[in-house]
């Protein structure tokens, strides 16, 4: 038996789902404790020992419990026979940073930015569209400590929710049907096809414009999508030089992106980027959000910090 203190309930981890509300705690959970139970001084079981934060893989004083609020309707399904079943919208999400949050002039910590839209589910039949932002989910508020994975995985199958959502600034409700979720690993592979912009690799040596963004972009032909090999014309401006040491290089950004939007507004010249970067620097923002195509992987948005004047 050990002993600790509990510094934090409803800790987000950032691994999304169902279960990512944890009790943390610095009492040492580690490999053969994970599944016990986490008592309070009455005796009284407050949660289940779940997971450890480790850089070594040993106890550093960080660890996390499943709270038994959670756990125990789990545990009178299992008991009674029953399957677990969770809602599932059918989207995946960006991360968020205050770099996100302020190209989007957003409050820091209200709302999700919409990534992915899967075909044929319920987000997609409410007509969520991809750079939406969600910041409410059946009435609740969309924060780091109640995400909307958190949300709607908690709700019945086949319920029909409200969506608050904001798009090109302008806010909107919409209501959208409750799936299944799917397993663990189907989930995993779809965010496989959806992962992030890889490390930079490339070696040209092209001097990029000195321009906001620290790169140099030109319009989409059809003869530069048939060398990046794009199946079809994508509507985008691509990067032909990039400086490294700019926050788009530090990002991954690299030669041969493609930028779709600009803060949500599509692109096809460098006059639009260069519009759309300067009414970002009337308005006193300090960084855009780029939609953001690599080859034939879907789009992701990665926010730029503008360079200093």
């Amino acid at each position: 038996m050990t002993a600790g203190i509990v510094s934090a309930l409803h800790r987000v981890t950032g691994q999304g789902g169902a279960y990512d509300r944890f009790i943390q705690t610095d009492a040492a959970i580690n490999s053969g404790n994970s599944g016990g139970p986490m008592f309070d001084v009455s005796g009284n079981v407050i949660g289940i020992n779940s997971q450890i934060f480790t850089p070594t893989g040993g106890n550093v004083g960080i660890g996390f419990a499943i709270p038994a609020e959670q756990a125990k309707p789990i545990v009178d399904s299992l008991r009674s026979g029953a399957k677990i079943r969770r809602g599932y919208l059918g989207i995946q999400l960006n991360p968020m940073s205050p770099d996100v949050y302020e190209s989007l002039g957003l409050p820091k910590d209200r709302g999700e930015l919409v990534a992915r839209v899967e075909p044929g589910q319920g987000a997609a039949k409410a007509g969520i569209l991809q750079g939406d932002v969600i910041v409410k989910v059946n009435n609740k508020d969309v924060t780091p400590d109640q995400t909307l994975s958190f949300i709607v995985a908690n709700l019945p199958v086949g319920s029909r929710i409200p969506i608050e959502l904001i798009r090109n600034g302008q806010r909107q409700t919409v209501t959208a049907t409750l799936a299944e979720r799917p397993s663990d690993e189907a989930l995993a592979a779809q965010a496989q096809q959806g992962q992030g912009l890889a490390d930079p690799d490339d070696k040209a040596t092209g001097e990029a414009t000195k321009d906001s963004l620290g790169i140099a972009v030109i319009p989409m032909t059809p003869q530069i999508a048939q060398q990046l090999g794009l199946p079809a014309p994508v509507k985008g401006v691509v990067v032909n030089a990039i400086d490294p040491s700019s926050d788009a290089g530090q990002k991954g950004m690299q030669r041969g992106d493609i930028i779709l939007s600009v803060n949500q507004q599509p692109v096809v010249t460098a006059a639009d980027v260069s519009r759309i970067v300067g009414a970002a620097r009337t308005a006193n923002r300090q960084s855009v959000l780029l939609q953001v195509q690599r080859g034939n992987r879907p789009a992701q948005f990665v926010p730029v910090r503008l360079n200093s004047k």
